[in-house]
């Protein structure tokens, strides 16, 4: 059985550690709901992986798995990490 968006507020969300993302894309690649995007800042040597759509996130965890470098680990705290990629536009 798949996972499915309900309408309802996961109990897991993605957390990126943008030092530790490397751009590679994995992430990007097996996200169901195309919630995430690599984004450039000018500041960094490679594109970071980022929640730019949080609403259509649905806390799959497939991310964190298929990250191999651990740049994206599975919180708890929901509310906190949709509040960080609703007001951060950018990896920092």
């Amino acid at each position: 059985m798949g996972e499915e968006d309900t309408g309802k507020t996961p109990n897991k969300f993605p957390w990126f550690e943008p030092f530790a993302c490397e751009g590679c894309g994995d992430c990007i690649t097996v996200c169901p709901t195309g919630s995430l995007e690599l984004l450039d800042n000018e500041n960094q040597k490679v594109p970071k992986a980022w929640v730019t759509n949080p609403d259509t996130c649905i806390g799959c965890g497939k991310c964190a798995k298929a990250c191999i470098v651990g740049a994206v680990q599975m919180t708890r705290y929901v509310d906190m990490a949709k509040k960080r990629y609703k007001e951060e536009e950018r990896p920092v």
